[in-house]
C-alpha cells in the first residue's frame, strides 16, 4: 500500500517562501491517546514540556530574537476540534473560520497508521524555507513555503497544535495534525520578520 504525505498552508494570505539554512532538532515527544467523539485525540503526556512550542521557538530564533510563541490552550482546543472534524469527514482542507478568528493554520496529513511526531512534521514545514527568497519576498515558482513563513511570522504570538486519526477518506487510519497560530501570518505584501 502506498503511503502519502500532504501538507498545506493557510492560503488566505499567502506570501511566499524564504531561503534559509535547515536546522536539525532532535527531541522525543511522548503522546497519549484518548477517545472522544469517535476519533483519536493526541495530547502531550507532559503538559509542562510543550515540545511543539519549543521546536517552533528554536526555529524562530534562527531569524530573530525576543518574539517567542506561547502555548494557548484555547488554540489547542480549536485545533483539536478541527482535527476531529477532518478525521471524521475524511477531508484535508483549511478551517473556513480561521480568517474570522485571525488564526493562521498549518496542516499535515499522512496515511501511515503511526502516531504523529511533531518534531518531524514541524521540520518538514520549516524545510520549505529553501524555496523562499527574503529579498523578493517570494517563493520559487511551483514551490510551496507558506508553512515555513507561518512558523517564522514574527508577529504571531500564540500557538496550539493537535492531531486526530482519520476514520474515512484517502487517509483512513492515518493522522491529521493541525497547528493554529494567533494572530495569523502570511499577509500579502509583508515579510515574515
Amino acid at each position: 500500500m502506498k503511503r502519502y504525505i500532504y501538507t498545506t498552508a493557510l492560503a488566505l494570505f499567502f506570501i511566499g517562501c524564504q531561503k534559509q539554512k535547515k536546522v536539525s532538532i532532535q527531541t522525543s515527544i511522548e503522546t497519549t491517546s484518548i477517545a472522544q467523539e469517535g476519533s483519536i485525540l493526541l495530547q502531550t503526556a507532559n503538559s509542562t514540556t510543550q515540545d511543539y512550542v519549543q521546536l517552533h521557538n528554536q526555529l524562530r530564533e534562527q531569524h530573530f530574537q525576543g518574539h517567542p510563541l506561547t502555548r494557548s490552550t484555547s488554540l489547542e482546543a480549536d485545533a483539536q476540534l478541527y482535527a476531529n472534524h477532518l478525521a471524521q469527514t475524511g477531508q484535508f482542507t483549511h478551517d473556513p473560520t480561521n480568517h474570522r478568528h485571525k488564526y493562521g493554520e498549518n496542516l499535515f496529513a499522512f496515511s501511515k497508521n503511526a502516531i504523529p511526531n511533531y518534531a518531524d512534521i514541524i521540520q518538514k514545514w520549516y524545510s520549505e524555507g529553501r524555496y523562499y527568497d527574503y529579498d523578493s519576498n517570494r517563493c520559487q515558482k511551483g514551490k510551496v513555503c507558506g508553512h515555513y513563513t507561518q512558523i517564522i511570522w514574527k508577529s504571531s504570538q500564540k500557538i496550539g497544535c493537535a492531531s486526530a486519526q482519520y476514520k474515512k477518506g484517502r487517509f483512513k487510519n492515518g493522522y491529521v495534525t493541525v497547528c493554529k497560530y494567533y494572530p495569523y501570518g502570511n499577509i500579502i505584501g509583508k515579510r515574515p520578520y
